[in-house]
């Protein structure tokens, strides 16, 4: 079972060519290292391995993925967030945002699992960094969220980004904490955590520099009236479940 955001809001007029390059950059590579099967063996080597870490290593890992569903799900997440977020900051500013929260998850990652030789790849720790800037800069985007068990859709809902973006980073912060005791692998939680708390950090720095009128609408974000939340979600009309044999327990 996964959530898939959808994000509704108006896309902006400028081309996201730096969110562009990533998606690009991030599926080539991946793509490259899996046809000429050398993968695996690139993810050991330039993967970050909290116990013996390197700089080489802390920036390579943003650029690895494991397998098609990882890369795949990290880049719809950073179309999901990105391009606003870019448009906003400015490239360059926005780049240096992106690098500076994939440090900031893996630094979270190694502070909780300092003894771990499982290599960490991916662009995950740094688009929670964009979710994080995005939480703080515009809390007023409309996402639809999309429920699926498997292939089938169950159902959305529509939710803004502090509810939306907050469920998603509570359950990571939530499921850190059971790995951490159980001692579970596989999926860098506290790296997610670490990125969204560094987007946080530099979008708070950026508010700071805002035009008051935005501070105040950052602090107090004005409710939407019904009948503009009609009109945001008017192009969804809701879809019966395709699970139509499979009855769910309560």
């Amino acid at each position: 079972m996964f959530v898939l955001p959808v994000n509704r809001d108006s896309r902006p007029d400028s081309t996201p060519l730096c969110t562009s390059a990533l998606i690009v950059v991030n599926s080539l590579i991946w793509i490259g290292l899996s046809l000429v099967g050398v993968n695996g063996e690139t993810v050991q080597r330039f993967g970050l391995h909290p116990a013996h870490w390197t700089l080489q290593t802390l920036f390579a890992h943003m650029f690895l993925h494991s397998g098609l569903w990882h890369v795949a799900g990290n880049m719809w997440f950073l179309w999901m967030f990105a391009p606003k977020l870019e448009a906003r900051l400015g490239r360059w500013l926005f780049m240096l945002a992106y690098l500076a929260c994939g440090v900031g998850a893996a630094a979270l990652q190694t502070l909780f699992t300092p003894g771990s030789t499982i290599p960490m790849v991916g662009a995950s720790g740094a688009i929670s960094g964009v979710a994080g800037m995005y939480f703080v800069l515009f809390p007023r985007s409309p996402f639809e969220l999309q429920l699926y068990l498997g292939w089938w859709k169950v159902r959305s809902f529509n939710a803004l980004t502090r509810g939306a973006v907050g469920t998603w980073i509570g359950e990571q912060f939530l499921l850190g904490i059971l790995t951490s005791y159980s001692h579970g692998g596989g999926i860098a939680f506290w790296a997610h955590v670490g990125g969204f708390l560094a987007g946080l950090l530099i979008a708070a720095l950026i508010a700071t520099r805002a035009a008051p009128e935005e501070v105040n609408e950052i602090l107090h974000p004005t409710p939407y009236t019904e009948e503009e939340r009609e009109e945001i979600f008017a192009d969804r009309e809701e879809q019966p479940s395709e699970l139509t044999t499979l009855k769910l327990d309560k």
